[in-house]
């Protein structure tokens, strides 16, 4: 909305910018005046129409006992007595229906205001008017006719003035129109009131949230759990910044562990090309320092791939193919593959308990994951031991463990193998290579089938890992 002003047009705020607050306020009071309003109007109607009621009953009454007490003197109806007996407001007056000759009483309004009720008077019905005198005194008038044996004698008026009955409505009037606006007054009041009260945790809420950077996401609002909706919000937004807070740290970790995986490679190659490149060189100096520039290389194309598919992972592009897969099939492949790695490193590998167990689930990453978790059985089991594979249905799920009698892993890891680059300085030391990223796939890979992935080990005897994971529907 824009009005002028002193210099030019400004801008006043239209209804979806005023406060909350003020615009509840403003609805409730628009609400509680319709209401108001549609009662008092009630209320006048109502109380209206009973005083009028009573007003005509007391006519009625009025006129029935003056046409019982009515006399006749040669054959003409004269008033009797009973109009004495009448309220001194009353007027009353009696025709001739004929001639229209004032028999009896005085009329107090002119002849024309009667004229419909007289007409239905002359067929014997009663009628209720209006009327106006001459000093604009407004009159309730009954026309009732005078009969005896059918025979209409006489046209009887009675009227009585309506001063109180208005007087009486203009009074109602009053007090609605002090009440009404009074009421909305408090209303209002009371309403920004209550509006205020209800809506200061929310002042609280955005105080905070403007003050929380991604700096520092450890703020809480510390208000008071309650079950109401800004409790249930409040609770809500101290959630969202538990996860953020969560997730920053995590991509900081990341970030710092990602970096320094990076640098321990870039550090070699550069140093050995440095070193290379200080003067002339046998080709057998060359071929070896290629070599390790190669391996150096090939580290860090693992680490990238491995970090590009965590990347993926989390924000949702890594899509999975399913198809129902044997898990039997896919043990007995892995073992073929990396038997010959066994058979270099002393170590037994075999199947136990291998069972027809079908899943739904992305060939390639399965693999990977068996792949991940039986390299490092064989890795980190000395020769001598022994490495196996499980396949097998387990209360409703499809299980598969690879279990070593390798060196263990302490109870206080296990809780954090998971974990990406997380490493157990004993069992996962960087000489062995990785760069502790496999079992962080191997733990998305179960999440991303519907599963989850749990790890058990006792220091010297070995470790299982055990991978749950739902049922094909229509194997």
């Amino acid at each position: 909305m824009r009005v002028l002003s002193r210099f030019g047009f400004a801008t006043l705020p239209g209804p979806a910018q005023l406060p909350i607050r003020l615009r509840l306020t403003l609805w409730y009071v628009a609400l509680l005046a319709t209401i108001l309003l549609a009662f008092s109007s009630f209320l006048y109607l109502s109380f209206s129409r009973g005083l009028r009621e009573e007003q005509d009953a007391g006519l009625k009454t009025a006129a029935a006992q003056l046409q019982a007490n009515i006399d006749y003197e040669n054959g003409q109806p004269r008033l009797g007595d009973a109009v004495s007996q009448l309220s001194p407001d009353i007027a009353v007056a009696l025709y001739d229906p004929s001639v229209r000759v004032l028999l009896g009483g005085v009329r107090h309004w002119s002849t024309s205001a009667v004229a419909g009720a007289w007409s239905q008077a002359a067929h014997g019905e009663v009628a209720f008017v209006t009327v106006q005198s001459g000093t604009d005194k407004a009159w309730r008038v009954l026309v009732t006719p005078v009969q005896e044996n059918g025979r209409t004698l006489a046209v009887l008026e009675i009227g009585r003035p309506e001063g109180e009955l208005q007087a009486a409505l203009s009074q109602l009037l009053l007090l609605i129109g002090i009440a009404v606006p009074a009421t909305l007054a408090l209303a209002a009041g009371g309403g920004l009131f209550l509006a205020q009260r209800a809506l200061s945790p929310i002042d609280h809420i955005t105080r905070t949230a403007g003050g929380i950077g991604a700096e520092d996401l450890s703020r809480r609002l510390g208000m008071a759990p309650t079950r109401d909706e800004v409790g249930r919000l409040a609770s809500t937004f101290d959630g969202m910044l538990e996860r953020l807070d969560k997730a920053f740290q995590r991509q900081r970790r990341f970030t710092a562990d990602a970096s320094h995986e990076l640098r321990t490679p870039l550090a070699i190659v550069s140093s050995q090309v440095d070193v290379t490149l200080e003067r002339p060189r046998s080709s057998a100096e060359y071929r070896n320092a290629l070599r390790v520039v190669g391996s150096e290389a090939e580290r860090m194309r693992q680490l990238v791939s491995e970090l590009l598919t965590l990347a993926r992972a989390d924000s949702g592009q890594e899509l999975l193919e399913r198809e129902p897969l044997s898990l039997d099939e896919l043990a007995s492949e892995v073992v073929g593959q990396l038997g010959p790695l066994a058979t270099a490193r002393g170590v037994t590998l075999a199947l136990d308990r291998v069972e027809g167990v079908v899943v739904a689930g992305d060939q390639t990453r399965l693999m990977q994951l068996l792949f991940n978790l039986t390299g490092n059985a064989l890795k980190y089991t000395p020769a001598g031991g022994r490495v196996t594979i499980a396949a097998e249905r387990r209360q409703g799920r499809a299980v598969l463990a690879v279990a070593d009698t390798g060196i263990g892993i302490d109870a206080e890891h296990l809780p954090h193998l998971f974990e990406r680059f997380y490493r157990v300085d004993k069992a996962r030391s960087r000489a062995e290579g990785g760069a502790g990223l496999g079992l962080a796939i191997c733990d998305w890979i179960a999440r991303a089938h519907g599963g989850h992935i749990e790890a058990t080990s006792v220091p010297g005897r070995g470790s299982t890992f055990t991978v749950y994971l739902p049922l094909a529907e229509n194997p």
